[in-house]
């Protein structure tokens, strides 16, 4: 399988935010107007199993992907739909001994009101 110089790229498209590889494949055509989606979709998907990508599975069976691959909370906005960080340090207490906690996935939805 052949990685592109989109790797960069990539990543930085998604520096704090959180996008699917079609949002992703619209901003890389904006400087590379060649690029294949296919191309696109290896390069992300290499991202993510290298952990330089966080692969964010999602509401309707949708994955998006950020570049805070660290353990956090995402708030999502029930209008919008946007997803946000919760920046706080999340630490878990009375955890087993020897356990090696690898991910969290916890969603927040929030409407203000």
């Amino acid at each position: 399988m052949k990685n592109h110089y989109y790797l960069d790229s990539i990543v930085e498209i998604c520096n704090k935010k959180h996008l699917s590889i079609e949002e992703i494949y619209i901003e890389i055509l904006k400087d590379f107007p060649k690029a294949w989606k296919s191309t696109i979709y290896r390069n992300v998907e290499s991202l993510a199993q290298e952990w330089k990508l966080k692969k964010v599975k999602w509401l309707w069976k949708k994955t998006y992907f950020e570049k805070n691959i660290w353990i956090h909370i995402h708030l999502v906005d029930k209008i919008t739909w946007k997803i946000h960080d919760m920046e706080e340090n999340i630490i878990f207490k009375n955890l087993p001994k020897n356990f090696n906690l690898s991910d969290v996935d916890i969603r927040i939805l929030w409407e203000f009101v």
